[in-house]
């Protein structure tokens, strides 16, 4: 059961800002140092200093990242910088863009609260490992603003889109809100607050079981920060905007605007004998096929059939074409406590061949002691030509349905499993706790 609930968010006033796409942010997690200074410059408002403020020698803990988050939320709100909607509502919330020069796409969702649900009830499934690093700075930050910015990414079933279709109707005409990132993305937001149509989504959405897309760290955190408030004996209002509650991104699985692009694999520090033999070694498990350029390669891995697990490797200045010959043979090399399904991901097949032929074992594909990613495969192959790296491996992306699959079995994906175009940006939206 997934229970939603509409909120009274606060969203930047556009009579008090240059324009909504000099506020909003990246996910905190994609904000490179440069990316963080240049939010700085481009507006005194962008939401980058609350969601992933500046850190300076001086900080202290009365003087800090989440302490300065807290004064900028409270001024820009005492300013009426930010102004909270007079009335709940549901928040439709879609994504026009195109990747690698593609045809144009829109991904629909809404934006809601959802209910927090310990993992293992059976309404909320996660499929990605976390860290402890993130969820202590994220813990941090909810500490001291009691406010949430950040939204949780949430997959859920619908193979009529009926929910989209709902909220199509209510989200005609000219956006409430409208921005354009660095990538090119267009962000629409339309707030709907008819209650008749907000109680329709809700009453459908509680028959869903929710996957976590993106933001496993912002769910395991806000479950955490839920724990602690409720320890300590605090309060809230009446008001779904609680800490049982956080704000979500709520986007259908057969949605046709949903993309998943695939997380290469690169590969550093490794001996010249390592690589010699690693190039011989793949024969005992793929068909290896010569291919002309990379176009050639990555057409002929997408042209596959979704189960002939195919990959793409490029070293030594030559692209080839990976074909599994037996996913038998690999499923030995893996822990018996992994369903076949968890088996099958191209992820999970290539991380077993790196562990066998190069002794890459999970630990060090969690240190990143000889493999990087990169999401661009031209970008792959011009850093192995650089020397920066050894080798390139390529997949196919990850499909939805193998995220239901693997979430629904109660396993979590290897890391880089999935990398969900284009990312749900901060500062659209933003919800306040209602503590009393």
């Amino acid at each position: 059961m997934a229970r939603i609930f509409p909120l009274r968010g606060y969203r930047y006033n556009r009579d008090t800002i240059k324009g909504i796409s000099a506020v909003i942010a990246e996910p905190y997690d994609k904000i490179t140092p440069e990316l963080q200074e240049a939010y700085y410059t481009r507006d005194p408002h962008n939401i980058v200093r609350f969601s992933k403020g500046k850190i300076t020698p001086q900080d202290d803990s009365s003087n800090n990242q989440y302490t300065r988050a807290r004064e900028y939320l409270e001024k820009w709100i005492a300013e009426g910088v930010l102004v909270r909607d007079s009335s709940p509502a549901l928040y439709v919330y879609n994504q026009e863009y195109s990747f690698a020069g593609g045809l144009a796409k829109v991904r629909h969702g809404f934006i809601a609260l959802g209910e927090l649900e310990e993992f293992g009830k059976g309404g909320v499934k996660p499929h990605e490992r976390t860290l402890a690093g993130p969820k202590a700075d994220r813990l941090n930050l909810m500490r001291a603003t009691a406010a949430q910015s950040g939204l949780i990414f949430m997959l859920y079933s619908d193979p009529a889109n009926e929910i989209t279709a709902i909220l199509a109707k209510a989200s005609h005409g000219k956006p409430d809100m409208e921005a354009r990132d660095d990538n090119g993305v267009i962000h629409r937001i339309w707030v709907v607050t008819d209650t008749a149509l907000q109680q329709r989504v809700a009453a459908l959405m509680e028959e869903k079981t929710l996957f976590i897309a993106d933001g496993h760290h912002r769910y395991e955190t806000a479950l955490n920060y839920c724990r602690e408030m409720r320890e300590k004996g605090v309060r809230c209002l009446p008001g779904s905007e609680s800490y049982d509650n956080h704000i979500m991104a709520f986007v259908s699985m057969q949605d046709s605007g949903l993309t998943i692009l695939p997380t290469h694999r690169l590969l550093f520090g490794l001996s010249a004998p390592q690589m010699a033999s690693f190039l011989s070694e793949l024969a005992a498990f793929f068909t290896m096929t010569p291919c002309a350029n990379l176009d050639e390669m990555l057409g002929r891995m997408k042209a596959a059939p979704a189960m002939a697990h195919c990959f793409g490797l490029y070293m030594n200045k030559a692209y080839t074409l990976l074909t599994l010959t037996s996913e038998t043979a690999v499923a030995a090399l893996m822990g018996k406590e992994a369903s076949d399904d968890w088996k099958r991901l191209d992820v999970s097949i290539i991380h077993a061949i790196l562990e066998k032929l190069l002794g890459i074992d999970r630990k060090k594909l969690e240190d990143e002691a000889h493999v990087a990613y990169e999401r661009y495969a031209d970008l792959a192959v011009k850093m192995i030509d650089e020397g920066r790296y050894q080798m390139a491996i390529f997949l196919n992306p990850t499909r939805a349905g193998q995220v239901a699959k693997i979430a629904g079995n109660g396993e979590r994906m290897p890391q880089k499993s999935t990398d969900f175009y284009p990312k749900l940006y901060t500062g659209l939206v933003v919800n306040k706790l209602n503590l009393a």
